[in-house]
């Protein structure tokens, strides 16, 4: 299939649910029912409006970009609310940062293009040609970003503020997939708010790794590394520990591949989760590429009760357990924790696995949003949850979750050769 002719994200084709300003008992109520149970209105943070109070010296929370991919990529920053920072598009060099800042009460989303080629000037295509200038994520054709990222494009998303002194935020892979990416919650470093630095890293940073040529061989990415993405031995982040090279090469269905197969009569008779792309190969969502209701949760489907995951979503979530893959899907990917502090969006992360915190996590992360601080029980089950999702302690997430991803009530990530890895029913 080729790509779409117009950009379309699926984001922007959901309809804007009703938005309320919240107090904080709403928010206290929607931070614990986002976390704890399947929610029958579920309403993701970037369609709410931020709360607008911040004064000057608030404006000024880091907010971090940093390749450690090993070709060059340009971020893009969109912003929805608030203030945003002094630059929307920029070249990143493999190894280097941008240091931006936003206001407080921010909202917004930062992504990366990729295969960029503009003019002298950044104001359009090389040689002011028409069309785009990045083959994913392009945003105008300029440099400096304007709109939506075209899809795909994997995304991370922020509500700094929302009038209950919390923060959300998540790896969103509803507009596709095109680069690896985490989301560093900057606590210890940018605020001298020990409500904020003394949380344990392993409950704030997830990771998104969907592209098998930079996954860590199973096991040795959290012991081996001297990477620990803004961890430590102490926290070590829950990590997926299942996924194999040809399992990422073989998640994506073909038709969503940015480069589908070159005989579609052929593919056409294999299961489209069989047919292998190239080892880097960008994946629309179901929803960005064809937009249609059922796909997009809008409509009659706008209720989580007619609005199922699609395949894509289905195996998205699989690759990445802590990203947000369709528009019902808040209750398993919005990370909510207290407000002040900045972010780093890394591109590429080197620990290359992808995390399970809300499974190995999950009942620290609720008593945080709930308590706005932290506690002892907090500390204890973040120290007892290692590397693989469990440890001595018991964390729901480690009273879940067995060694190697079996879970205790019977359900098991398993891991075939050439094949989707996928929930299957060890009874």
């Amino acid at each position: 299939m080729a790509m779409l002719g117009t950009p379309t994200t699926a984001e922007s084709v959901l309809p804007p649910r009703k938005s309320i300003r919240m107090g904080s008992v709403v928010s206290l109520v929607l931070a614990l029912t986002l976390l704890r149970n399947p929610i029958t209105n579920a309403e993701h943070h970037m369609n709410r409006p931020p709360l607008q109070w911040v004064n000057k010296r608030d404006s000024n929370v880091p907010l971090r970009i940093t390749n450690d991919c090993d070709q060059d990529i340009y971020p893009a920053i969109q912003t929805q609310a608030g203030t945003g920072p002094p630059s929307t598009g920029f070249r990143l060099t493999p190894g280097s940062s941008n240091a931006q800042s936003v206001s407080a009460d921010w909202q917004g989303r930062v992504w990366g293009r990729t295969n960029c080629s503009f003019n002298s000037q950044g104001t359009a295509p090389a040689n002011n040609a028409p069309g785009q200038a990045c083959s994913t994520g392009d945003c105008g054709g300029t440099l400096g970003c304007r709109g939506s990222g075209h899809p795909p494009a994997s995304l991370a998303e922020f509500t700094l503020e929302t009038g209950s002194s919390q923060s959300y935020y998540d790896i969103s892979l509803v507009d596709g997939y095109n680069l690896p990416l985490g989301i560093l919650s900057l606590l210890s470093s940018t605020t001298n708010n020990t409500d904020l630095s003394n949380i344990p890293p392993n409950l704030t940073n997830p990771i998104c790794i969907g592209t098998s040529t930079l996954l860590s061989p199973t096991g040795s990415a959290a012991k081996d590394s001297t990477t620990h993405f803004g961890t430590n031995t102490t926290y070590p982040l829950p990590l997926e520990q299942t996924l194999t090279p040809s399992s990422l090469l073989s998640w994506c269905p073909w038709d969503l591949q940015l480069s589908p197969p070159s005989n579609p009569a052929t593919a056409s008779t294999v299961p489209r989760f069989h047919h292998p792309p190239p080892a880097f190969n960008p994946c629309f969502s179901t929803c960005a590429k064809y937009s249609s209701p059922k796909d997009c949760c809008t409509g009659r489907y706008n209720n989580p009760n007619t609005c199922r995951p699609s395949l894509y979503s289905t195996q998205a979530k699989k690759i990445c357990p802590d990203a947000y893959s369709y528009a019902f899907d808040d209750q398993s990917s919005t990370f909510i924790i207290p407000s002040g502090g900045g972010f780093e969006v890394v591109f590429c992360p080197r620990l290359g696995r992808s995390t399970i915190i809300l499974n190995a996590l999950g009942r620290e992360l609720r008593e945080l949003a709930q308590r706005g601080v932290v506690t002892g029980e907090i500390l204890e089950g973040a120290r007892n949850v290692g590397w693989d999702g469990m440890g001595d302690g018991e964390s729901e997430g480690a009273a879940m979750w067995g060694r190697r991803g079996r879970r205790r009530d019977g359900v098991s990530m398993v891991g075939c050769e050439g094949d989707l890895v996928g929930l299957v029913n060890m009874d």
